[in-house]
């Protein structure tokens, strides 16, 4: 399955990159113990952010699953989410949640997000 690694490219990484989400978010999704942000860029490919604090999840393992849980599912759906920056931020309560609970709420993310793009393509003039 090619191109579909998750390389520096693809990430969020400078703090200018998470500010500029933040501070201008076309998008906002929430899933029980989630929170998705994204703003559109001018880029050929989508990039993505997650920020889990520690007061959220306490120990580093937890934040870990959570984040390559997060990773995994992004890379299956990047071809979707083209042109776009995307946060996702973890919630109080997302420690203790089962795995199969945290993956559905990541895929209810997805899925919304999916069809907000789907809305505001059809909603965009050719």
């Amino acid at each position: 399955m090619s191109g579909a690694g998750f390389p520096r490219r693809l990430r969020l990484g400078e703090p200018a990159q998470f500010q500029a989400v933040f501070d201008g978010a076309d998008v906002r999704i929430s899933a029980g113990e989630l929170l998705l942000l994204a703003r559109a860029n001018q880029l050929a490919h989508p990039r993505l952010g997650i920020v889990i604090g520690r007061k959220v999840c306490r120990l580093a393992s937890g934040r870990n699953v959570v984040k390559r849980l997060l990773r995994e599912s992004y890379r299956q759906r990047q071809a979707d989410l083209q042109g776009f920056d995307i946060i996702v931020l973890a919630r109080s309560g997302i420690a203790q949640l089962e795995r199969a609970a945290l993956n559905e709420r990541i895929s209810t993310l997805w899925k919304r997000m999916s069809k907000r793009l789907a809305a505001q393509a059809s909603d965009t003039p050719p």
